[in-house]
């Protein structure tokens, strides 16, 4: 393990500390890495450290316990583990030399454990005066001399001692206790009984309370975390580690121990535990989603797809796993594009076509992202894929229905408005324009336009069209109305409209279509004009033709009936000839009435 590596587990700070021993192995306890001040522990110096053992620089009489520490760090990932062991020293005439480490399994990337991290302090001072007596003889110095004081308050934590009353009431604390808790010494030798335990997090009073204790009923070393209080009333994570006295009577003496701030192992951990938790939500979402998603190298070699990209374009990762972001575009200028975002690590966002693996088109709509670290170096890309091959089709099948809708309105000279009533804006297309005699680009309010184009006389009738629309009592309609345009001649225009509703129901817009009927108007009256013709025609046939066919057939049964005519043969042909004349009268006359002018009227 590099020093790149050890940075990505533990803080800068914790790697160059000089207070703070750092050393990462593996699961046997070989040496993957150890900071500048571990390395002092070894009794050699270290040519290679992944051959060195850990168990190397402990007292071979503490391995057992260093041992049994690891194994349960290894199975109870979740539990504080602790211990203190002395350390293997070069001079054998060296008094001992104590050291507590925290471990700390971390996991590799398959999420299995990778090894255990190691951090340790000093606490020779502590652990050799628990092996002392405390009882001051005549040539001691009591507990707070000077020299004692001078000696624990080299330790980068609190030291401290209670008597062994029933309040386990404050004898010794370390210099230390005012930058842990910004409380003097002097404030707690004045509280001796409750001073400390007042600035112990109210939810966390009870757990120490009762873990202390049971360690003393069962004669055991106590290790325990909780928060506390600080003067300026912020909230600090400490680790307390202690141990009691006993006389012979097995009664309580004292009881000592150690407090540490362990704020920044804290923060280090929730970060560690909230970057593994997103890790795992993202992972959850990428192979949960129906979108595709693929990630690459820094070389830009596909190492990892989900569930998605295989369903949309049939590839397995066995499949592509090696090969080039890309890999199934086939235009140029798709491929150059993307190219050119690649070469310069940026973001792209495109719609591309692409093919699966049994050679079918299929559209993508990809937003393609650079990763990197939180150095800033580039690791890869992430490309996230949404399958919009029927979205094209439709917007395909929708060009082709508009460009026929399109024909079919320029054919009929139809032209198409939309007005929108929530911004109030009106659209008209070029028909529309034409239809009016105004250009597009008009300075003046199609509203006005309109307005001021509409015929007075159909304003009434238009305007109650336009209410039943908007009120929804009808929801399609037409209308016949007039228009005076620019240069003062009559349009009669034909016209439909109904209401665009959003998906509560409200009415959001009106869309509807204009033809110039004048024409069609003209034709119609011409052809009203020339019934009105026919029927002066049939009148006339009816009373100025008739009248003398009718005196015609009166002489001629006035003569049949005298018998002054003797050739009664030509004298029948003479009144069926009179007959069937009055007959097509008749029918000519019939039919001019009957014809219908009813649609233009």
């Amino acid at each position: 393990m590099n020093s790149t590596q050890a940075h990505q587990l533990l803080p800068a700070q914790l790697l160059t500390s000089m207070v703070y021993y750092v050393v990462i192995t593996d699961k046997e306890g070989k040496c993957m890495y150890a900071n500048q001040l571990a390395q002092n522990l070894f009794t050699s110096p270290v040519q290679n450290l992944s051959d060195t053992a850990f168990s190397n620089t402990i007292c071979r009489d503490d391995i057992p316990l260093y041992v049994a520490a690891t194994k349960s760090c290894i199975e109870f990932p979740e539990k504080h583990t602790s211990v203190a062991i002395r350390n293997k020293q070069q001079d054998l005439k060296q008094d001992d030399y104590w050291i507590r480490w925290e471990l700390s399994a971390f996991t590799n990337e398959d999420d299995n454990t990778g090894g255990v991290v190691y951090i340790g302090h000093d606490i020779t001072p502590i652990e050799t005066a628990s092996h002392r007596s405390y009882e001051v003889g005549e040539n001691e110095e009591p507990l707070d001399s000077e020299k004692f004081r001078s000696l624990v308050n080299q330790i980068p934590g609190v030291i401290y001692r209670c008597l062994g009353d029933e309040f386990l009431s404050l004898q010794f604390f370390s210099d230390e206790i005012e930058k842990l808790t910004g409380y003097p010494v002097g404030y707690f030798l004045k509280n001796r009984k409750d001073g400390y335990m007042k600035i112990v997090h109210e939810e966390d009073r009870a757990l120490v309370k009762q873990t202390i204790n049971k360690a003393i009923a069962e004669k055991e070393k106590f290790e325990i975390e909780y928060r506390i209080v600080t003067k300026n009333s912020k909230t600090k994570w400490v680790f307390e580690s202690g141990q009691a006295v006993y006389e012979a009577a097995d009664q309580v003496s004292y009881v000592h121990g150690c407090i540490f701030d362990i704020g920044n192992r804290k923060q280090t951990e929730e970060a560690l535990r909230k970057s593994k938790d997103e890790v795992k939500r993202l992972t959850l979402v990428a192979h949960n989603t129906t979108d595709s998603v693929m990630v690459t190298d820094a070389e830009e070699n596909i190492i990892w797809i989900n569930a998605g990209y295989t369903r949309i374009s049939g590839y397995t990762l066995e499949d592509i796993q090696g090969k080039k972001i890309g890999y199934s575009l086939v235009d140029p200028e798709m491929k150059q594009k993307i190219r050119l975002a690649l070469d310069n690590k940026l973001p792209y966002k495109d719609e591309f076509l692409s093919y699966n693996r049994n050679g079918e088109a299929i559209w993508l709509e990809v937003d393609c992202q650079p990763l990197q670290d939180e150095q800033g170096r580039h690791l890869g890309f992430m490309a996230i894929a949404n399958d919009i091959t029927h979205r094209q089709q439709n917007l395909k099948n929708q060009e082709e229905l508009l460009q026929r809708l399109s024909l079919a309105t320029d054919s009929a000279e139809i032209g198409i408005f939309e007005i929108d009533l929530v911004t109030n804006e009106v659209i008209w297309d070029d028909r529309m324009y034409k239809i009016y005699g105004y250009t597009r680009g008009t300075p003046l309010s199609l509203y006005k336009v309109f307005g001021t184009a509409l015929y007075p006389e159909d304003a009434v009738m238009m305007n109650n069209i336009i209410g039943d629309l908007l009120s929804q009592k009808k929801e399609i309609n037409g209308a016949v109305y007039r228009i005076i345009m620019p240069d003062g001649s009559t349009k009669h225009i034909e016209s439909h409209a109904v209401i665009k509703k959003s998906e509560s129901g409200k009415i959001i817009s009106l869309i509807g279509t204009n033809r110039d009927i004048t024409d069609d108007v003209l034709i119609q009256e011409k052809i009203k004009t020339q019934n009105k013709v026919l029927r002066e025609i049939a009148f006339s046939q009816s009373h100025e033709v008739r009248r003398p066919l009718a005196n015609i057939l009166a002489v001629i049964e006035v003569l049949k009936t005298s018998g002054a005519i003797t050739d009664l043969e030509i004298f029948d042909h003479l009144a069926e000839s009179a007959y069937q004349l009055d007959m097509q009268i008749r029918n000519i006359v019939q039919k001019t009435n009957s014809i219908d002018d009813e649609a233009f009227r």
